[in-house]
């Protein structure tokens, strides 16, 4: 992890709510996931709130949780979750810490386009509703905790037919019961992925979907 790989003059491939996404200059089948740098200064710089400043893992927080959900599933399966993405380390860039992970690809290199991209495109149809009613299943089957239920984070592999959550994982609260509690957990992934199904319905409606 010694050399520092320069990504301040590529292209990013996304770019999300605190982080930007690029693909490994080395392994184009994986990508690097880093903060980004107004969200540093924004969140952890000298202008924010103090226990910002004095939480243990600081900017890297999301790293953190997004690495305990991996490692919650693989104890308690032994097996790589095939709803999330793999993750395989760290690099040094130029833009600080980055979080490797293996890269949700279409077939034509491009990022896998995300469940707002399919609605937004008309192409949610009944088996892109059935793979992703089964990456529900999973996750409901599952001790991963869930923070972030957005039609962004949520990516279709066709060629496969699943979908692959990409990010939002972890318990935003540090004090809440999802983390501690099976019974918790499943039941807030209930009544969320409820929520989520009626969101969908609204984008249906937004974009002109037959009834």
């Amino acid at each position: 992890m010694d050399e520092v790989i320069k990504l301040s003059d590529a292209t990013p491939l996304a770019k999300g709510g605190s982080r930007l996404v690029y693909r490994h200059p080395k392994f184009p089948d994986q990508i690097i996931k880093v903060i980004r740098p107004e969200v540093i200064a924004d969140r952890f710089g000298a202008g924010a709130k103090w226990y910002k400043r004095l939480r243990r893992f600081g900017k890297y927080l999301s790293y953190h949780r997004e690495i305990q959900e991996f490692l919650a599933i693989h104890a308690a399966t032994d097996q790589a979750p095939e709803f999330l993405q793999k993750i395989i380390g760290f690099a040094n860039t130029d833009l600080g810490l980055g979080l490797v992970i293996e890269g949700v690809f279409a077939e034509n290199g491009d990022l896998a386009p995300s469940l707002g991209d399919l609605l937004r495109d008309h192409l949610y149809d009944e088996k892109i509703e059935a793979a992703l009613e089964a990456c529900f299943t999973s996750l409901l089957d599952c001790p991963v905790v869930l923070s972030d239920y957005n039609v962004g984070n949520f990516v279709y592999l066709e060629k496969k037919n699943r979908f692959i959550m990409i990010d939002g994982l972890g318990n935003a609260n540090p004090l809440g019961l999802k983390g501690l509690s099976a019974h918790f957990k499943r039941r807030a992934k209930i009544k969320r992925f409820q929520r989520f199904r009626r969101r969908i319905a609204r984008y249906k409606k937004q974009y002109h979907y037959p009834d």
